[in-house]
């Protein structure tokens, strides 16, 4: 079984070979192959692809669980905050 991945580090991460603190994040479906390896159909899960923007070194993450949307509570919508209040 494949070692679970690090969960989402967020827009500052740091990369693991050179410490710079600047990467670009790639969304890639269950089954696609990292950028430049392989064919599809391999075992890899969805998840969020890293790619340091000063060495090029690439590593992959885990996708932020969804969010649960709840209904917004009337009195808290922005459509009815400038309306007066009734009488």
């Amino acid at each position: 079984m494949a070692k679970p991945l690090p969960p989402f580090s967020g827009d500052t991460t740091t990369c693991p070979k050179c410490s710079n603190t600047d990467a670009f994040t790639e969304y890639k479906p269950e089954g696609e192959p990292r950028s430049g390896f392989g064919a599809w159909g391999t075992d890899l899960p969805e998840r969020l692809e890293r790619r340091c923007a000063r060495c090029g070194f690439i590593w992959e993450e885990q996708t932020n669980p969804p969010v649960e949307e709840t209904e917004p509570d009337a009195a808290e919508s922005p459509y009815f905050a400038n309306l007066p209040d009734q009488p």
